[in-house]
């Protein structure tokens, strides 16, 4: 282009030959004008070039990015599924445990792996590895403020929310008061299984004193009650993340559009 533009300078010297100093003076001013005019085309050319250059780099960091952050996202729902499953398990167990001691049934083998496993804890670890480097990288590279906010509200306050309410629920209730009740009043087993090797089950000391026992009773209340809570959580964040997860591919779409 600036070749083009030195061309036609070149012509309309051609065209107009100066005469005398007043001509040489005109030919130098319209030779000085054309360079001055080629040099500003000049720059404001590569300033163009390298802002493409740049958005263009820009948009493959936030691609790249965004891939990384659905792939986190993804694997977060994966893990929730599977403490999901766990946790109504486990709820079963409790419950199971709740009608035998309330409707003070006799006990039988049934309550084996209900007490074996009624004060276990499930935690719940979302993947956030992608969004802690964007953050390092600065949260804007994510162009979509609607996106950008959302992602945002997903890693800081949901996954956060979910995660320390599961620590707080092991650190306290289990290691402090079920766990130590358990070792205490009851026996631990393990019972050979066909398909998945050993099961983990437990027998208490004395069952008709623990159908008559409160504390056992509040503790097994309070399990059920935290059960309930995390599963309803759970349940709620899986459809966040899922709807996060389709506004991510739908970002992703419109910037390969652009590219």
């Amino acid at each position: 282009m600036i070749k083009f533009f030195r061309k036609i300078r070149q012509q309309l010297l051609t065209e107009n030959p100066p005469d005398g100093r007043a001509g040489k003076f005109s030919k130098y001013l319209i030779y000085g004008i054309g360079e001055v005019i080629l040099i500003v085309i000049g720059i404001l050319l590569a300033l163009y070039l390298n802002n493409i250059n740049s958005e263009q780099k820009s948009k493959l960091v936030e691609i790249e990015l965004l891939n990384e952050l659905k792939s986190n996202v993804n694997s977060s729902i994966k893990s929730f599924e599977r403490t999901l499953e766990s946790e109504r398990n486990y709820l079963g167990y409790n419950l199971l445990i709740l009608d035998y001691l309330d409707n003070k049934k006799p006990y039988d083998d049934t309550l084996l792996k209900p007490f074996g496993a009624y004060f276990w804890t499930v935690s719940s670890n979302p993947i956030s590895g992608g969004y802690t480097y964007l953050k390092s990288k600065g949260i804007d590279l994510i162009t979509n403020d609607s996106l950008r906010k959302n992602l945002s509200v997903l890693f800081e306050n949901e996954f956060l929310i979910i995660k320390e309410e599961n620590q707080i629920w092991a650190n306290n209730l289990q290691q402090n008061i079920s766990y130590p009740y358990h070792v205490s009043h009851f026996r631990r087993y393990f019972l050979k299984d066909s398909i998945s090797g050993d099961i983990e089950v437990a027998k208490p000391f004395n069952y008709n004193a623990l159908i008559y026992d409160d504390k056992f009773k509040s503790i097994n209340a309070e399990i059920i009650s935290n059960r309930n809570w995390n599963i309803n959580s759970l349940q709620d964040l899986i459809i966040k993340s899922e709807i996060v997860v389709k506004e991510i591919e739908d970002e992703l779409k419109f910037l390969y559009d652009q590219k």
